[in-house]
Formats: C-alpha cells, structure tokens, sequence
C-alpha cells in the first residue's frame, strides 16, 4: 500500500491494515531476536493502570525499546537495533510528509509484546487524554504459524461503526488512530508475538479534543452528532458511558488468570464493577439522552 492512499484510509476510516509491511526476511530477524530475548527472559510483566490501581494482565509481558542506551538492556536485540534507529524512524518521516498526521519526526517510541497464552486487552484508546502525545498506532505481528482458533485477534470498533476483527498473521500490520479508534485483543491460546509503534503528533489533545462544552453539544440531528463523534477525539469523553457493557466484560476478562480456569477475587471484581459504574454514572448525569441514543444505535449496528 503506498503512503498517500494509506493516509487516505487514515483519515476517512481511521484505520488501515497493510499486509506485507515488512520484508518477510526483516520480520523473520525480529522473530529470530524475540525468540532469544524470550530465552534470556528479558521480557517484563504488562500493568495497567484502572481506577487508581495497577493491574497486571496474566499472560502478557513486554520489551520498552524507546530507550536503547539504559545499561538495563539486554545484549540479544540483534535486529531490534536495526528497527528502532533505522525502520522506525523511516517509516515516521514518510508519513510526516504529509499534514494528515501532524506527526513528529523522530523515533517513535516502540514495544515488543509476548503473549504466552489466555492474555487480552480490554477496550481502550492508545491516547485517552493528556498528557499523551500518541497520534498513530502501528501494531505489526510476528506469527508465522497463526492458525483460525488461536485467538489473539485485535478488535477496532470506530465510533457506532461495526467491529473488525484482524487476524495477527506474520508481518501484517494494522494501523490507526491513536485517539479516536477503541480497541481490544481477545484472549489468546498460543504465544503470541507483536510490536507496536506510537508515533506523537503536533495536533492531539488540544482543547478542542478533550473539552465537551455546551457550544459542542449544538447538534441539529443525532445523525449529526454521530458523524462528529466518529471523526473527533471527544468520543473518549462518552465512549464508556455508550459501550458500558463491553468495556466491563473485557476489563473482568482480561484481569482473569492465564488459564482462564480461576476467577477474579470477589473483592477485586467488586472493585473494578464499582469504579466501571461510577464512570458510567458520572457521564450518564451529564449527557444521558444523548448516550441512551447512541446505545441504542450501537445495537441496531450490531443486528444489521
């Protein structure tokens, strides 16, 4: 795919998937590399933060490449030196050519995934707000031996649009935008191995795209509204309150343990429901009729 017509998909669908991104030579010396740094076990266990607390996600570890200098890196990087000072940066200047983006030229920061089995995602934005710079997210995957029932699938949901579902075969990459595509992974069988690129942008979370004043709300149809929110960064403010349900089942989900056999503590799920809905409250005091619309066209989405 060349560059203009990926930006082009960029901006009307908010995504795009590249078959091929890299050289199958080039993604067979990253996989090569993986597999030791596997062996050295140089891989850290993947948190995130919900909620005030610092959750971890059973089955999912993770590489920091942003920072190749920390005396803290193992010496197996082998072709990840190649990606991050050559590839990387590369791929960021071609696109910041372009003012679609309004990327910044420079080397993005890059992490390496593993995913050794029954680890997801929940849904959630790449950039939810500030202090984020993130404008493009750039996962690219390192399966050859994917196969249908593996699990491990990324899952983008544009705004009231229907869901894609993209498979994590070898050197396939998927890309969109940082701020206004929600997404998650679903629970993987196998190992599972990808990277993933954020590049920072000149033009994200201005005032603009994380103030929901009244002047915004002034919409002379829901159709209206709908096209907006699909295209603004502002669909973060109300995006929990309209996909409730799914953000609640694949947060309980993907705090369950590898093995998906032993449930969530009692008091932790409590926890978690409990700051779910008091988010869900907070924004449904505010803007209900308009979310109670949106809810109701994610479901005639959903069966059309």
């Amino acid at each position: 795919m060349r560059d203009q017509e990926l930006l082009t998909r960029l901006r009307n669908d908010r995504y795009a998937v590249v078959d091929d991104f890299l050289s199958l030579d080039f993604a067979n010396k990253l996989l090569s590399s993986s597999q030791e740094l596997i062996k050295s076990n140089a891989f850290s266990q993947h948190r995130f933060s919900f909620g005030g607390s610092l959750l971890e996600k059973p089955g999912v570890f993770e590489i920091d490449l942003s920072d190749l200098t920390s005396s803290k890196k193992p010496s197996e990087l082998g072709a990840w030196n190649e990606l991050v000072s050559d590839f990387a940066p590369g791929f960021v200047k071609r696109l910041a050519k372009d003012n679609t983006l309004a990327l910044k030229s420079g080397t993005p920061a890059v992490k390496v995934q593993l995913n050794t089995g029954g680890g997801s995602f929940p849904w959630h934005y790449d950039n939810p707000g500030p202090p984020s710079e993130r404008s493009l997210t750039c996962i690219v995957y390192l399966n050859p031996n994917w196969s249908p029932g593996d699990g491990g699938e990324l899952v983008l949901w544009p705004f009231l649009s229907k869901q894609i579902v993209v498979t994590p075969i070898h050197a396939r990459a998927v890309l969109f935008r940082s701020d206004t595509v929600l997404h998650r992974v679903l629970p993987s069988r196998v190992r599972r191995l990808c990277f993933t690129m954020w590049c920072p942008g000149s033009a994200v979370n201005r005032q603009t795209d994380v103030l929901l004043s009244k002047d915004v709300l002034q919409f002379r149809s829901y159709d209206e509204a709908q096209a907006f929110f699909f295209q603004s960064p502002l669909q973060r403010v109300i995006s929990r309150g309209v996909y409730s349900e799914d953000y609640l089942e694949s947060l309980l989900e993907c705090v369950e343990n590898e093995s998906g056999h032993e449930k969530i503590p009692l008091q932790l799920k409590r926890s978690l429901v409990q700051q779910h809905e008091n988010n869900v409250n907070q924004i449904m005091v505010r803007l209900r009729p308009l979310i109670q619309e949106f809810r109701e066209r994610k479901t005639r989405s959903e069966i059309s």
